[in-house]
């Protein structure tokens, strides 16, 4: 359905701009043996195109975590780190960049969860809150998710981080729009 509503847009194909690693390494890479190629970007790399007319601000920590599908699969590392610094202090995990650790969504474990042991969303959440981060900043709806679960289960010695898109961080900055004034 949905390469046949790319088709009829002829010779002017839209770009699309998604929230989701998985969804944009889907429609760049798994779609071309179905003939269409539509322009997907990342809306990470999206806001990063713009990086200088948006907002910088002191903010706290902010540890950011790399989903695999943005990672590992796409190469794509540095635009969301670049958009995590313009609204706090950039701090890494220990294991970052190409060897992030999953959030555990991967593999069907979204669904299923692990038949035994620890979660792999638990392991990775007390990574990301043991560098003393105030915030988690991720890029991927499937680890928003996974996060979201892990910090409500896990046992931390202080408050868990918050947990926000990297889209989130800049919105926050934006300057308020003043309101109109009717007469």
């Amino acid at each position: 359905h949905n390469l046949k509503q790319f088709a009829a847009w002829g010779d002017r194909p839209p770009k699309v701009i998604s929230i989701c690693p998985h969804c944009v390494r889907t429609m760049a890479v798994d779609w071309q043996e179905f003939g269409a190629t539509p322009t997907v970007e990342h809306h990470t790399q999206f806001l990063a195109r713009f990086r200088a007319r948006l907002p910088r601000a002191e903010g706290p920590g902010i540890v950011y975590h790399d989903p695999c599908y943005l990672g590992r699969y796409q190469n794509v590392y540095d635009e969301p780190r670049e958009l995590v610094a313009r609204s706090g202090e950039l701090l890494e995990a220990p294991r970052h960049h190409e060897r992030s650790f999953c959030c555990g969504a991967g593999g069907g474990l979204a669904f299923l969860g692990e038949e035994s042991g620890t979660r792999v969303n638990e392991t990775r959440a007390k990574e990301l809150a043991a560098t003393g981060a105030e915030v988690i900043a991720t890029g991927c709806p499937f680890c928003q998710t996974m996060f979201q679960a892990a910090l409500t289960q896990i046992q931390l010695p202080g408050p868990p981080p918050q947990l926000k898109d990297v889209a989130e961080l800049i919105a926050q900055n934006l300057p308020k729009p003043t309101p109109a004034v009717l007469n």
